[in-house]
């Protein structure tokens, strides 16, 4: 039988206050939120944000055990990364849970955060493009000496520049 332990979480039950106190915008609040439960060490501190959160603020919805442990986590995700962090405020929580409950690599994460907000895709359409893992496709647009496909010897170097390599044809030989 799990027991809590008696822990105080006065002081953030304090700033979750004050935190929905100034009616951020969404992801503002939702990436404060899941800060100041990072802040705590104790495992159950989700749980008591929910619960203070859920008794405190009823004309709040989304304050779930579940979806205050997602707010932790995506505070974590993105703490140290300022430049994934400006995508990630730029489209909704819920495309925000699907991209982050991914658990992509830094590139294809960033690249579903860029194409959610560009095409403005729902839930649904993200779910089917992360499934069919549409980021790994490559568009054959590429102007000049552009190769996806070397057939033949490469002699001489190869550039790569932005994933794309170019080839001086020059050097080929088949």
């Amino acid at each position: 039988m799990n027991v809590r332990k008696l822990v105080d979480y006065g002081t953030m039950y304090r700033e979750l206050s004050t935190i929905l106190a100034q009616n951020l915008p969404q992801m503002d609040e939702i990436y404060a939120i899941g800060k100041a439960i990072s802040q705590r060490p104790e495992k159950g501190a989700a749980v008591a944000a929910a619960e203070f959160l859920q008794a405190n603020f009823p004309d709040h919805a989304g304050f779930s055990p579940r979806n205050v442990r997602r707010m932790r986590d995506f505070y974590k995700t993105y703490e140290n990364d300022q430049t994934l962090l400006r995508l990630a405020m730029k489209i909704g929580w819920t495309l925000n849970v699907v991209i982050m409950e991914a658990e992509l690599a830094r590139v294809a994460r960033k690249w579903y955060l860029e194409q959610a907000r560009v095409q403005q895709w729902s839930k649904a359409v993200l779910l089917e493009k992360l499934a069919s893992e549409v980021h790994l496709e490559k568009t054959l647009d590429a102007e000049g000496d552009t190769c996806y496909t070397v057939i033949g010897i490469i002699k001489g170097a190869a550039i790569r520049i932005d994933g794309v390599v170019t080839f001086d044809w020059g050097g080929v030989s088949k």
